[in-house]
């Protein structure tokens, strides 16, 4: 019986030698220039990214799509990054109402307060759990969203980098 429970042990544990995968969640970086370029050359809106890109900050996703939040017709220009201290930060800019990218980006989270950033008045959401921080504002009929796990001053820091692109370099 010893050595069927040894044999057993063995086949089961080169098993799991041979089939081990690691399980760690580091996304990869993408290069956020060709999506940053299609968003410029086809956008009905000004097309905001952060200049400088802020140090430590890596884009792990970029996208100029349909928006599946708003009316059929709607775009959205969504970036997202991995910060210095492995946050994430996301950009998100569509013709969608304001209301659903909030609700969508911050959980469902409380979105009762009101702060100005970089001059501009933006609605700030407290997701909780998992934790989801979120600024947005409309201008002009465009909504725009910095949203992420980072803390509410990095959102902040994050924000005062933005500009809108006329081409890219």
């Amino acid at each position: 019986m010893v050595y069927s429970l040894g044999a057993v042990f063995l086949v089961v544990s080169v098993i799991l030698l041979l089939t081990w995968r690691s399980h760690s969640q580091t996304p990869q970086p993408v290069d956020s220039v060709g999506a940053l370029e299609q968003a410029v050359s086809t956008s009905t809106f000004p097309i905001l990214f952060p200049t400088p890109l802020p140090s430590g900050y890596k884009a792990t996703s970029a996208r100029f799509e349909p928006d599946t939040y708003g009316a059929t017709g709607d775009r959205r220009w969504y970036v997202g990054f991995t910060t210095a201290h492995n946050d994430f930060v996301s950009l998100w800019q569509t013709t969608a109402p304001l209301r659903r990218i909030l609700a969508a980006t911050s959980n469902g989270g409380d979105c009762s307060t009101k702060q100005t950033v970089n001059g501009v008045e933006w609605t700030k959401c407290d997701g909780g759990k998992p934790t989801s921080r979120a600024y947005g504002h409309s201008v002009d009929g465009v909504t725009t969203v910095v949203s992420g796990t980072a803390s509410f001053s990095e959102l902040e820091a994050f924000i005062n980098t933005l500009q809108v692109q006329s081409k890219v370099k």
